[in-house]
């Protein structure tokens, strides 16, 4: 079986709740805290926004700035308003528009992409796909310094990579719809939608002149959450057990314990563990992952904006192969669970990791829902390795950079696989 050419594409996450996990076709990995009908809830923020002059008063000449309700802080804002609503020629936008863009900027301002606002409606769809299935293209997307949407990684197979969206491709617009100013929850559900429907992605891409469309079927993905197979070593030796978890979903550890125990009886004597395109999942599952390869030692140190940190340690009654060699597989689609496990069996060597610089997606948001159905959605803690390094912003950095260019990836090599059965072969004298 070439596990390179049938491997599996990741749908991307958007929201991991603890204690569910929920899909969403495009946008980060991450994991968040609650759930909606959780201590997301006991904790919601429900402030009603102060009045002011509707466009029906727009040629009064209300002085906003003496009403003694609004803070000295938000004069400025509503003398702004005021002067907008008398002068502006042209047609004044609804007063929600611009409190949902004032909102937007506001949070823009913090520069964390993860820290977002998303309005009533968009909240809504989000709320309802918590429910059931949705559809999408298949692609891992960020938002860069400069808050452009950029793809990070088209998924062999899925409808993005076969569609010929490559790697560090721009997205300005989406069904003539520009992304500017747009969070990245908001990008992405503009591109979400139903099975076989067609959405168009307005691309600029690197060494092309101007940006173009593409048009991509979106499509239900089902993923295999483990794969596993023997691989054979240098010399020909039956004996490389390679295990694949495309998310770490509830139960991800007990499924990839049976592949190890499997892959044992047929002779595996070292193991390669590949996270490459996983965006994450639940952080329980996280650390119960890691903790199949130690006896016991710190799996991540959760820390909060007061600086407490909160340990989470290895548990022992997941061992199962504490003493086998590990090779680690990563590129830049691996986010946050993933890049948990991988910096916590990199700082206590027990793994060699191999490929490229992972995503970066190491911090904890908790979601609000606002009294007018929107919903904004807050940072309030980091993920640390075991040696108190920051995953947020900076990734995993591999033990052995091996890059995969998009011509390799379309014809099925995989030199990163290839080192890693090249290190165990040498690393166990094969």
């Amino acid at each position: 079986m070439n596990f390179r050419a049938k491997q599996v594409g990741k749908i991307v996450v958007i929201v991991f709740l603890v204690g569910s996990i929920i899909f969403i076709s495009f946008a980060a990995g991450m994991i968040f805290y609650a759930n909606f009908s959780g201590s997301a809830q006991a904790a919601q923020l429900t402030t009603t926004l102060p009045l002011f002059p509707s466009n029906a008063g727009a040629n009064q000449s209300t002085s906003i700035t003496n009403n003694q309700n609004i803070p000295p802080e938000f004069a400025t804002f509503w003398e702004a308003w005021n002067y907008l609503n008398k002068e502006f020629y042209g047609d004044i936008p609804p007063d929600n528009e611009r409190v949902y863009g004032s909102i937007r900027g506001m949070v823009a301002s913090f520069n964390d992409q993860h820290t977002a606002f998303i309005d009533p409606v968009r909240a809504a769809i989000m709320r309802e796909n918590i429910q059931g299935s949705f559809s999408g293209i298949g692609a891992t997307v960020r938002m860069d310094e400069a808050g452009r949407l950029m793809i990070v990684d088209p998924m062999p197979g899925q409808p993005a990579f076969l569609a010929g969206i490559h790697p560090n491709d721009m997205v300005l617009a989406v069904d003539g719809q520009s992304v500017e100013g747009l969070s990245l929850f908001e990008a992405v559900l503009l591109i979400r939608g139903p099975t076989d429907s067609t959405v168009v992605l307005t691309i600029l891409r690197e060494g092309e002149p101007e940006p173009f469309d593409i048009s991509i079927v979106r499509a239900e993905i089902e993923l295999e959450v483990v794969e596993f197979e023997m691989l054979d070593s240098l010399s020909g030796e039956h004996n490389i057990g390679y295990v694949r978890l495309t998310q770490f979903s509830k139960g991800a550890a007990e499924k990839i314990t049976e592949a190890i125990e499997e892959l044992f009886a047929q002779g595996a004597t070292t193991l390669v563990f590949d996270l490459r395109s996983n965006p994450g999942g639940l952080l329980s599952e996280a650390v119960n992952v890691g903790s199949l390869f130690i006896d016991d030692g710190t799996i991540v140190i959760e820390r909060t904006k007061e600086g407490e940190d909160k340990i989470f340690e290895a548990k022992r009654n997941f061992r199962v192969a504490v003493d086998t060699p590990l090779i680690i597989l990563v590129n830049g689609g691996s986010a946050s669970a993933s890049e948990i496990v991988a910096g916590a069996m990199q700082d206590v060597n027990r793994a060699t990791i191999i490929g490229e610089q992972t995503f970066g997606k190491g911090s904890v948001q908790l979601p609000h829902r606002l009294s007018d159905g929107s919903e904004l959605r807050v940072t309030i803690a980091e993920w640390l390795t075991p040696a108190g390094r920051q995953i947020h912003g900076e990734g995993i950095t591999p033990d052995v950079v091996v890059e995969m260019t998009f011509e390799q990836f379309e014809q099925g090599l995989d030199p990163q696989l290839d080192e890693a059965v090249k290190f165990l072969s040498e690393a166990t004298g094969e």
